[in-house]
């Protein structure tokens, strides 16, 4: 009997195109610590009229695993109401970062970057 904690909830497990992931400037530079990165993806989504699709719990059912709890971004709330006026400026299009492996599976593909290094 799962229910969204609120409608807009982007967090947890999602799935994009690259073209899609490409157009919203993936995920905002800003977000570090817990909270506010999902909900500023949905915004991206929506600000670019893109469709969030959720599909029934016997297709798609998720179960959270455990984990040490992180520390609140303060600032969450703050980056997220200025979050439109830096879609275009903030994300892919000025992230660095060095790639150090790379796999190519059936499925997916497997990237571990250094995200201190200069863009490769």
């Amino acid at each position: 009997n799962y229910r969204l904690p609120y409608v807009d909830l982007f967090g947890g497990v999602i799935g994009m195109s690259r073209n899609h992931f490409q157009l919203v400037n993936g995920f905002s530079n800003m977000f570090w610590g817990w909270g506010g990165e999902d909900d500023d993806m949905a915004s991206r989504v929506k600000a670019h009229d893109l469709n969030i699709t959720r599909y029934t719990p016997n297709v798609a059912r998720y179960h959270m695993l455990t984990h040490a709890k992180q520390k609140a971004n303060p600032k969450r709330y703050e980056k997220l109401y200025s979050g439109r006026k830096r879609f275009k400026t903030d994300g892919l299009n000025n992230l660095e970062y060095r790639v150090k492996s790379l796999k190519q599976l059936p499925l997916f593909t497997y990237l571990l970057v250094d995200l201190t290094g200069r863009r490769s």
